[in-house]
């Protein structure tokens, strides 16, 4: 019994009563049942359409010059577990 992540699809999908249009993907799990999840935040989505993407972002590759400067939607996670623990107060530190 294995999961399928297909790619990525624009979807319309109800967001507290009204219209809404996001990115997700359609996870096929082995029992045949699908589900959706919105990838960004991990939220699960109950499409009424969808279109895959992949045709749309054929000539995105976010691999040119200005990548590096653009900003990032979300900081970079910090580690975590026992080790990045013992490593947290020199990493304080070391950036002061």
């Amino acid at each position: 019994m294995g999961v399928i992540m297909e790619g990525l699809f624009l979807i319309l999908h109800k967001v507290r009563g009204e219209v809404a249009y996001d990115v997700a993907q359609r996870w096929l799990l082995g029992c045949g049942k699908e589900i959706w999840l919105i990838p960004t935040s991990g939220h699960r989505a109950y499409p009424l359409e969808y279109k895959p993407l992949a045709p749309m972002l054929a000539g995105m590759t976010g691999n040119d010059a200005d990548w590096d400067a653009l900003p990032d939607h979300y900081r970079p996670r910090e580690p975590r577990g026992p080790l990045a623990m013992l490593k947290a107060p020199w990493r304080r530190i070391t950036s002061a």
